[in-house]
């Protein structure tokens, strides 16, 4: 099965076209994936009237600033092409400023510049029965720089010798990340002004993002 264009399609606003998908840099590290409105199926079929396939995804240590390998796991693709009635065709959202990378559990940092991210169509999220051949969306996008709040600052959130002091109360879900933007630990906790042991088994710089009904922060920290 052929491919659907080559980087010579690319085109200068950020948006890719082929009579198959057009991929657009809607804001900065997120891309928007649109498959079938030409009604051509050709690079990937995904059946009659299926509402969703799924996007293998991955970004080589050449195609980003970071020069770090992005990889999803085969077995657990989490991004979802989903058919829509007012495009008439399927549409898909690459954000790489939330994604997980599944196989290599890292996110892409802030500030990373991505030239392009690989992809592949497949019918299970788990796996494939069918699937596209390998291809490509364009960049180049750089994402945004993470406000932070230093761990000895004013911020709502502190964290000290492995623990996060926070005053707000209630379910919280926290992620420690590494400077390379790999996970390092995600927590659920239900915060009571105690404080909250990260459980963190290495030395270094971390990033820990806490979000929750009263709390969306992200806070720097040595351990």
């Amino acid at each position: 099965m052929r491919k659907f264009y080559s980087l010579a399609l690319a085109m200068l606003a950020g948006v890719a076209v082929s009579a198959q998908l057009t991929t657009q840099v809607v804001s900065a590290g997120v891309f928007k994936l649109t498959y079938g409105a030409a009604n051509d199926y050709s690079f990937y079929d995904p059946g009659f009237e299926v509402p969703t396939f799924y996007v293998h995804t991955w970004i080589t240590q050449a195609d980003n600033s970071a020069n770090i390998s992005y990889d999803d796991s085969w077995n657990n693709s989490n991004v979802t092409m989903n058919w829509s009635a007012a495009d008439n065709a399927y549409v898909g959202i690459i954000d790489l400023n939330t994604k997980t990378f599944t196989n290599t559990n890292n996110i892409v940092s802030g500030g990373t510049t991505v030239q392009k991210v690989g992809i592949v169509f497949k019918d299970q999220q788990n796996g494939a029965s069918k699937q596209s051949a390998d291809s490509s969306v364009v960049g180049p996008t750089t994402l945004a720089t993470m406000a932070v709040s230093e761990s000895n600052g004013k911020s709502k959130s502190q964290v000290a010798a492995g623990k996060l002091f926070t005053s707000v109360k209630g379910n919280l879900d926290i992620t420690v990340y590494d400077f390379g933007g790999k996970v390092i630990k995600t927590l659920k906790v239900n915060a009571n002004g105690n404080p909250i042991d990260l459980n963190l088994s290495q030395k270094g710089m971390f990033l820990a993002t806490i979000s929750g009904n009263n709390i969306s922060e992200v806070v720097k920290f040595a351990y």
